[in-house]
């Protein structure tokens, strides 16, 4: 008798899952991963086919054959995840489902992948707000004060707004990452790649006084092994979850609309361009290994940088000596 009960991708998942831990892929990397997999698994369990059409394929109830998962079921999920969340939402959970049957391939649970073929949603260019000079002022103003949790706030926020770190490479840090005298912090970016995010003056400052505030808060001497980042009460290490909720309390103090960690990073490659900073130390600085980051990340408020360079070559000036221009004589 034939089985007609929906397939489970839980098993086949959860391997994955583990294979990706043994990779030490980071902690993100494997979240995001996993909830692809969890996502296609819940949208298969509950799979119905489009009533009134005769070549629609089935539920799966194998893995691969006739009545196994299918590009159509892939590209249902896919469409089910564009109708109900966002583009970007659906764009990473298609490459994350690529890799895991890529795996299922490899590890030969699979002849080939049912998403060979298969072309990704497009994602349409979405500019991330840069953070205004105005409302940064605000934000580090109501962080002001001497207690522990005024030092640390003012901390994370220098150090997000002078590394253009990621929230987790930024937050899933030990103490002996941090080099106060060469001021680099050495974070793991994607692909497990460590490397050097420098910064300034103004954030060791900041970083020194947090430190001793955190020395003072734990009432011992802080060790090698001790998290970047404390919590207030549990004096345990802050999550991504915990910072990012920092910052939208510290916006909601200063009257401010509310800022993504995220945006923090384009804020740093903006004003890095605008200041004219050189695109080889960019790319170095953020971790970026293609150039097509650059123009990505270069587009948000690049028309402020347009206005600028072209006050600075106008042909026009210079055609006039570098004065306004004449009006026609009639």
């Amino acid at each position: 008798m034939a089985n007609t009960k929906p397939y489970d991708l839980a098993p086949l998942a959860s391997s994955w899952v583990r294979s990706l831990r043994a990779r030490n892929l980071a902690a993100n990397t494997q979240r995001v991963y996993s909830r692809a997999a969890d996502g296609l698994r819940d949208y298969l369990l509950t799979y119905v086919p489009a009533q009134g059409d005769e070549d629609a394929r089935p539920a799966p109830t194998t893995l691969e054959g006739d009545r196994g998962v299918h590009r159509e079921h892939i590209e249902g999920y896919i469409e089910h995840l564009l109708a109900n969340t966002s583009p970007a939402t659906a764009h990473q959970h298609f490459r994350s489902l690529k890799t895991f049957f890529n795996w299922c391939v490899d590890e030969e649970e699979m002849d080939r992948s049912p998403m060979r073929t298969m072309k990704p949603p497009r994602l349409p260019e979405v500019e991330v707000p840069i953070i205004p000079n105005d409302a940064l002022e605000k934000l580090l103003k109501v962080c002001k004060g001497t207690t522990f949790q005024a030092r640390r706030d003012t901390a994370i926020i220098m150090m997000f707004l002078d590394t253009g770190a990621r929230l987790t490479e930024l937050t899933e840090r030990k103490q002996v990452a941090l080099d106060l005298d060469l001021m680099v912090l050495h974070v793991l970016g994607k692909g497990s790649r460590e490397r050097p995010a420098p910064f300034g003056r103004a954030t060791a400052v900041a970083m020194d006084r947090y430190l001793r505030a955190a020395a003072k808060h734990l009432g011992r001497a802080l060790e090698p092994g001790d998290p970047l980042w404390f919590g207030v009460k549990m004096k345990s290490a802050m999550t991504i979850w915990g910072v990012g909720t920092m910052i939208e309390r510290r916006c909601k103090e200063a009257g401010i609309p509310h800022i993504h960690p995220h945006q923090f990073r384009h804020t740093f490659a903006h004003l890095w361009k605008v200041n004219g900073g050189n695109e080889d130390a960019l790319m170095r600085i953020m971790g970026w290994r293609s150039r097509q980051m650059l123009s990505r990340y270069g587009s948000s408020a690049g028309e402020e940088r347009a206005r600028r360079e072209h006050r600075d070559l106008s042909p026009g000036d210079r055609l006039n000596g570098g004065k306004p221009g004449r009006g026609g004589q009639g």
